[in-house]
């Protein structure tokens, strides 16, 4: 059996065996426990807003509404393994459907609610979606007219039913007495977009069984304990809502509130009313609560954990929000493909270790870090991060795509450059796939790249991320522009915003006469990239 602690020489942590085993449950399973153990302890609270009431379902409400709805489902016609996609905020029926998926043996698909027509067209398509649940609006646009614009491009599409009236149609009349399927935690049970080198988002292809455990490992080394209320910012199309704080609330017994869509002042209204003990989001929702005038007004004498994800915490900062919430710090590290946790540090870690690490690897989880010929790198030397644990993704959609990311070993290579300290804290360096993270949100530059070569006044372009105080970093696009032509910085952000979703749109276009290039013609982004924070004159806390 291996030992749970890092090397004395080289930056490798192997976990323990026991720890590594999966739990053999669907989420299903995991709910119908939890109805049993604790019935009459709410699962999920969200709260009232403008045109929508507030909810409050028991773990036995809960997991009987599940069944109605699995039944309706079933009922008509739909096969186990079909994919079902969910496009909206985080809803609560949005955790009602994500059950009934895993009950009915179907296929969630996770989609971004702030997608346009086209981006919503390739997530359907590339993995056969046969039907749809929807929000009614998202930021103005009503959400069934842009599914109805992709329909007839979509021939395996079935079915399209909203969060309210669809769901409510379905539950009505269905059986939830009925024998639903047995489904192997270990099949494929949810789908999961993360955007990838190649410009199109990547299909990461995540089991029950990996996302039931490494969830409730996740909320064992968190300290997140029975009885809890959780409010969770993390966007349930993200995994760190679906594939974390969802099932490992009902894994531990804990109350989940799902923050609708974030907005500074109705969340602190949520963790005061509720009196939440926990809170988990990223950085710049912190920010957001501290700016906001209520703030000092505001009973948060409940809280006592912020769970902060997405990007690092400057060390100055953290003193300051443990004081200023009087709750305790825990920054953490993971990925779409890892069930959204690799490592995180714990409550009572020092300072400096949550501010410059994302801590040691999670229980269960096996970390090294390797050199370009694939040998393991000594303490303190950088090289990419790779993974083995419980809650490994079963691959990409694309077999290609699978083989470029695990190994023969079944390592998963993250794309990450980290270095590891003779305790096993792991500090994220860079990132040897050229990802941008904004606000926690990870961008690909070659999506962002091959967007702006369609423009008409655009002879070539490279897409950096540069340093930004608030979200970490921010989108930066380097244009050559064709000869004769004058947009101006404003115009090309306009023509974006028609086609993408808004966090994708650069917040800055600068025009060049060239590109720096290497004696092969690659654009030396590294480079482009201190150039464009020189003369921005920009600081802030990107690698």
């Amino acid at each position: 059996m291996s030992v749970l602690r890092p090397d004395p020489d080289r930056s490798v942590w192997m976990a323990e065996s026991a720890e590594a085993q999966s739990l053999g449950l669907t989420l299903s399973d995991a709910l119908r426990r939890a109805a049993k153990q604790w019935p009459d302890r709410e699962a999920v609270v969200s709260a009232p807003e403008p045109g929508l009431d507030a909810v409050r379902l028991t773990y036995q409400q809960l997991d009987q509404q599940v069944s109605k709805l699995a039944a309706g489902l079933l009922s008509l016609g739909y096969q186990v393994g079909d994919r079902v996609a969910v496009w909206g905020p985080s809803y609560p029926e949005w955790i009602l459907i994500e059950y009934a998926i895993s009950r009915a043996g179907l296929v969630i698909v996770t989609l971004n609610p702030l997608y346009k027509q086209a981006e919503l067209l390739y997530a359907l398509d590339v993995v056969q979606v046969r039907c749809i649940f929807h929000a009614d609006e998202v930021s103005g646009v009503q959400l069934r007219s842009v599914i109805e614009a992709v329909a007839p491009q979509l021939p395996n599409l079935l079915g399209i039913y909203s969060f309210s009236n669809g769901v409510r149609a379905l539950m009505a009349g269905a059986s939830d007495t009925r024998d639903f399927p047995v489904v192997d935690p270990d099949r494929l049970f949810m789908i999961q977009y993360t955007s990838g080198t190649t410009g199109n988002p990547k299909a990461a292809q995540l089991s029950s069984n990996a996302i039931v455990t490494s969830a409730l490992n996740a909320h064992r080394r968190y300290g997140i304990e029975s009885g809890d209320r959780v409010c969770s910012a993390f966007p349930l199309f993200h995994v760190g809502g679906s594939g974390v704080f969802t099932p490992g609330a009902a894994l531990i017994g804990a109350t989940t509130l799902p923050v609708r869509i974030f907005k500074a002042d109705r969340t602190l209204e949520l963790l005061e009313q509720e009196r939440c003990r926990v809170f988990a989001g990223v950085p710049t929702m912190v920010i957001a609560m501290l700016d906001d005038p209520s703030f000092a007004q505001r009973d948060l004498s409940a809280l006592q954990l912020l769970i902060i994800g997405g990007a690092q915490v400057p060390v100055e900062l953290i003193p300051i929000w443990e004081r200023r919430f009087g709750a305790q710090l825990i920054n953490g590290y993971g990925q779409t493909e890892t069930c959204g946790v690799t490592s995180s540090t714990s409550a009572d870690d020092p300072v400096e270790k949550k501010a410059t690490t994302c801590g040691v690897a999670a229980p269960g989880v096996s970390i090294k870090l390797v050199d370009q010929a694939g040998g393991i790198v000594p303490h303190g030397v950088r090289g990419e991060l790779c993974y083995q644990g419980p809650g490994r993704m079963m691959g990409y959609r694309d077999p290609e795509q699978t083989a470029q990311t695990i190994d023969a070993e079944g390592w998963l290579h993250s794309g990450d450059l980290a270095t590891m300290d003779p305790q096993g804290f792991v500090t994220i360096v860079g990132r040897s796939k050229d990802m941008i993270i904004r606000g926690g949100e990870n961008l690909s530059p070659i999506e962002i790249e091959g967007l702006l070569l369609q423009h008409p006044d655009v002879s070539t372009v490279a897409v950096v991320g540069v340093p930004d105080v608030k979200y970490g970093e921010e989108v930066c696009a380097v244009v050559v522009l064709v000869p004769g032509s004058v947009p101006t910085p404003e115009d090309i952000r306009s023509w974006c915003l028609e086609r993408v979703s808004r966090w994708k749109v650069p917040r800055y276009v600068v025009f060049v006469d060239r590109l720096p290039l290497t004696p092969s013609g690659k654009v030396m982004k590294f480079k482009l990239r201190e150039q464009m924070a020189s003369a921005l004159q920009l600081t802030g806390a990107t690698n």
